[in-house]
Parts: structure tokens; C-alpha cells; sequence
């Protein structure tokens, strides 16, 4: 190896060329006035153009949605009419309360009217009362029992059973039936 100095390089010439400074030259400003027309044509639709286009599709649905109550409106308009015939023909409490009539009718029609002459009937809130004829005394037990089988009774008093002849004599009843609220089937 040899012992000779390391070369360096060396700058032996100078170079005197001047390149003149061209940002103040009218092109230059025009395309710094166009990158800031860019950028503000940008944040302009970011900041003012989506927002005007919420802004119109949530009118464009508030719009709809009025048009909706418009309509459900136009049909509430005869609501008193509809209301007064509705309570007109809907039950009141009193009368939900009261078992149906046809029940039992339809009762007192299976477990008298086949044996029996019924005489009369009366139907009072929850109490029947009911007078027939032409059984015996132990048809009138079989009347009752058959009765009291019903969900509708809650139970049965036997006001009037007599004969006045042997007891295979027919004889006139009345019977009171109390009522009750059949429970719903689940």
C-alpha cells in the first residue's frame, strides 16, 4: 500500500451565473390566486354545498311527512260522527259487565224447555228468575241439578215447589238462578 495523500476535490472555478427571481412576475401570482380559488372552490362544497343539500332532503322529508298528516286529517274529519256511533252501538261498562242475555236464554232453553212448560222468565243484572210448570218434584231436582252444572250459575234457590195432589203430581216451580261471569278460556 501506498502512502500517498487522499484526494479531496476542489472547486477551482467560480460560478458567476444569476438566475433572476421570477415569483413576483404576473404569471406567478395568477397561479397562486388559482391554487387559492381551488381550495376555497373545495372547502366551499364541503362546508356550503353539502349542507345545503341536507338542508334540502330534509325538507324534501318534512314535506312528505306533512303530506302523510295531511292525509291522516282529511280522514279524522267525521271522528265526532264515528266516535257517537261507535258509542252508540259499542257496550258500556254496565252492559259488559252483564252476561249475555242469549246465553242464558239458551241455558234456561236446555234444561227447562224440554221438560217443562216455562211460564215466565225474568232477567235482572245477575239474578234469572224463572216459573215453570208440569213437572214432578223430582224432574224440578234434575231442572236444578242440570243448572247449577252450568259455568254461568254460581247457584240456585227453589222458592216455590208444591202440589197439592200425591208427589207423581205435576207441579208449579219457581226457581231463582244466581249468575255469575263465566272465566275466559285460555
Amino acid at each position: 500500500m501506498s502512502r500517498r495523500k487522499a484526494s479531496y476535490p476542489e472547486k477551482r472555478t467560480m460560478n458567476l451565473f444569476f438566475k433572476p427571481d421570477r415569483t413576483t412576475k404576473p404569471a406567478t401570482i395568477a397561479l397562486y390566486v388559482l391554487f387559492l380559488l381551488v381550495l376555497l372552490l373545495g372547502l366551499s362544497k364541503i362546508l356550503v354545498y353539502d349542507l345545503w343539500q341536507q338542508a334540502q332532503a330534509a325538507a324534501a322529508a318534512l314535506e312528505a311527512v306533512e303530506r302523510q298528516r295531511d292525509g291522516v286529517l282529511s280522514e279524522l274529519t267525521d271522528y265526532d260522527e264515528v266516535l257517537q256511533r261507535y258509542r252508540r252501538y259499542a257496550a258500556t261498562e254496565e252492559e259488559e259487565a252483564l252476561i249475555d242475555r242469549m246465553e242464558i236464554l239458551d241455558l234456561l232453553d236446555s234444561a227447562i224447555s224440554s221438560a217443562a212448560e216455562v211460564q215466565s222468565i225474568s232477567i235482572s243484572a245477575a239474578t234469572v228468575q224463572v216459573q215453570f210448570s208440569g213437572v214432578t218434584l223430582a224432574e224440578t231436582a234434575e231442572i236444578v241439578r242440570a243448572l247449577e252444572a252450568s259455568p254461568l250459575v254460581a247457584g240456585t234457590v227453589v222458592n216455590t215447589a208444591a202440589t197439592t195432589q200425591d208427589a207423581a203430581a205435576e207441579i208449579q216451580a219457581s226457581v231463582l238462578i244466581y249468575l255469575q261471569k263465566e272465566a275466559p278460556h285460555e
